[in-house]
């Protein structure tokens, strides 16, 4: 999909409280379980003419199902009856999709299509204005947009997806816990590295923790801190006992002896 100039972008304009719009659409996505739809529900001087629903791929995205409701909306707006010179309000309650439309650093398939078809709109003497509606408010048309949408995910008759196209985020998050289970899988067998495996036995619990890494914890988790055990071991010292008399002074009795008895002293 080409991207456009600069000065041929398409004016993402929102609604507002002045203009009475002869013509609302709401739109809504669905994702339930593994199932994915989307609903449209349109309404010309109040009253509702059309209902759309629509099948996607069980692999795509909620914010997928949301933009391609919005996509199809537009679809539909030519074929209206009496849609000459008519301003049109097209509301969503997916502010993720608003904010992409707004910002012309992204160029996903779908927000580029919703642009590439304001554009065309307009040049029909159409005038879109998007909105945010806050779900579940007891808004007609949100809730009528909502059941549309949650029928086309539940309808498993339907086999005419109108798009399945895998989410970035989904591919994204593949590649990751494909690494973290080769990246455990090689920490696991690992044969050097034991001091730190007993600090740390499992990747993905020490992903989680926040810290600070400085050379004195590196040092410290890799078994390399200057104890005597690691002086001695390197002939620097003549022995490796602890001053505490409680054995050897590594890193694990400094840790799991020395520390907690301190830290337990009243």
């Amino acid at each position: 999909m080409e991207w456009p100039y600069p000065t041929l972008r398409a004016d993402i304009k929102e609604t507002t409280n002045l203009i009475t719009y002869p013509t609302e659409i709401f739109t809504d996505g669905s994702k339930i379980g593994d199932k994915v739809g989307a609903g449209v529900a349109i309404y010309t001087e109040k009253r509702l003419v059309r209902k759309c629903k629509h099948r996607l791929q069980n692999h795509c995205s909620n914010n997928q199902a949301e933009q391609i409701a919005i996509l199809k909306a537009q679809e539909q707006l030519l074929s209206l009856p009496d849609q000459t010179n008519r301003t049109v309000a097209i509301n969503t309650d997916s502010k993720v999709t608003l904010d992409s439309l707004r910002n012309n650093t992204i160029h996903s398939v779908l927000i580029e299509g919703i642009r590439n078809t304001v554009r065309y709109l307009t040049q029909q003497n159409l005038t879109l204005h998007f909105g945010w509606v806050k779900a579940h408010a007891g808004i007609e048309g949100n809730e009528v947009a909502v059941t549309l949408a949650k029928e086309a995910a539940q309808d498993e008759e339907d086999r005419n997806y109108v798009y399945d196209r895998i989410p970035v985020s989904t591919v994204a998050s593949s590649v990751k816990e494909e690494g973290l289970t080769k990246w455990e899988a090689q920490w696991e067998r690992a044969v050097k590295g034991a001091i730190c495996r007993s600090f740390f036995p499992n990747v993905q619990q020490r992903l989680r923790l926040w810290i600070t890494i400085t050379p004195e914890f590196t040092a410290t988790v890799s078994g390399h801190w200057k104890t005597r055990a690691y002086l001695n071991r390197f002939k620097l010292i003549d022995g490796p006992m602890c001053p505490c008399n409680e054995g050897e002074q590594s890193v694990e009795q400094f840790m799991y002896a020395v520390y907690w008895n301190n830290a337990e002293a009243p």
